[in-house]
């Protein structure tokens, strides 16, 4: 009798312990899935903004912004989603990195 009570208690002390475990890393995940999220669409816009600037306003890019341009790209193709993006990149890799018509702060 007693010998089963114990091992009534350590079967429910142990599922209390393996819930929690199971919660905690569920949480954890649920937390790890949305930063991730964030810091996906902070790229995305990013790159977005910079196409927006270069291929459409001024026609060319300056290599520091190219360089910083293609290490956001790098680090939102690593999170796993590209679409539109890829794109973006090429246009954006086939602009010249000088001003092609000479004009000052263009």
């Amino acid at each position: 009798m007693f010998e089963s009570t114990i091992q009534t208690i350590i079967n429910i002390i142990a599922g209390a312990v393996i819930s929690y475990i199971f919660a905690l890393y569920r949480a954890k995940k649920r937390e790890n899935d949305a930063l991730r999220a964030g810091v996906q669409a902070l790229l995305r816009d990013r790159i977005i903004q910079a196409y927006n600037h270069y291929v459409c306003e001024k026609g060319w890019v300056p290599i520091y912004a190219k360089e910083s341009i293609d290490a956001c790209y790098k680090s939102y193709e690593a999170l796993g989603d590209n679409g539109v993006i890829d794109s973006l990149m090429e246009q954006l890799n086939e602009l010249p990195n000088y001003n092609l018509n000479g004009e000052k702060n263009a």
